[in-house]
């Protein structure tokens, strides 16, 4: 399929869009990462909003760019797109899808990292509630089949 001109400057307006929300999302990352590490829930909590409506930006620009690729009879997604780049002559297209999967790469780093430091928060906040409830002896174990185990066999600090 040979892209017109005009349908080029559709695609190149959608992924435009999209890097720019990539991008935004991409400062939202950072602050969440440093409200986590701050241990603020209520900004971590404002961020998470903010998070959300820019990830659900993303997901609008991606359904408009599969609506056009369906249009022109290519399937949505990474997959589709690479083919309707590698057969025509789309280079500032390209050059833009490039930068998006670069960033979306990032992003997805940015979020495992943030994720981590969220299971470890969890973690000493959990600790910190068995310590409290008198689980200091808890054992946090993983069974033959890697299911996790917790023995929490304990007693209370305090008692009425």
């Amino acid at each position: 399929m040979n892209l017109s001109a005009e349908q080029q400057n559709r695609l190149s307006q959608i992924i435009s869009t999209e890097l720019n929300c990539a991008h935004s999302l991409a400062e939202i990352l950072q602050r969440e990462q440093n409200a986590l590490k701050s241990h603020d829930p209520e900004q971590v909590l404002d961020i998470s909003r903010e998070k959300q409506q820019a990830v659900d930006q993303m997901q609008e620009c991606a359904r408009q760019r599969d609506r056009l690729l369906a249009s022109l009879g290519v399937a949505g997604g990474s997959a589709g797109i690479n083919k309707l780049l590698q057969t025509n002559n789309a280079g500032t297209c390209a050059d833009l899808w490039r930068q998006l999967e670069d960033i979306a790469g990032k992003l997805r780093e940015q979020n495992e990292i943030n994720g981590g430091i969220l299971a470890l928060s969890q973690r000493h906040n959990k600790q910190a509630l068995d310590l409290l409830c008198g689980r200091t002896d808890s054992r946090n174990t993983y069974g033959a089949r890697g299911q996790h185990n917790q023995d929490q066999s304990g007693h209370s600090l305090a008692k009425a």
